[in-house]
């Protein structure tokens, strides 16, 4: 084989993999913006979860203000409802 056919063998593999690059390059970017949202979603859905944990301990009678949290309750508490209106 010639070395100008090997050069010519040598730059169209060369271009295939620079073709290849690009398609990969694509394929990332669509990964990292599906990765993005879904991280997202999925913040919201904790701190929705999170705030629905908070809602039933106060319901079940306990404190979930800062100064009192976990304790027993008598009545509402103010500072509790505070936190609960802050979440919501």
């Amino acid at each position: 084989m010639k070395i100008s056919a090997q050069i010519d063998l040598i730059v169209e593999r060369i271009n295939d993999i620079l073709h290849e690059v690009e398609e990969l390059k694509k394929q990332l970017e669509v990964l990292e913006k599906r990765n993005e949202q879904l991280s997202h979603y999925l913040q919201k859905e904790d701190k929705s979860q999170s705030v629905g944990n908070l809602i039933k301990l106060y319901e079940q009678g306990f404190h979930i203000c800062h100064s009192s949290f976990g304790r027993l309750r008598d009545e509402d508490c103010i500072f509790c409802l505070n936190v609960i209106d802050r979440t919501e």
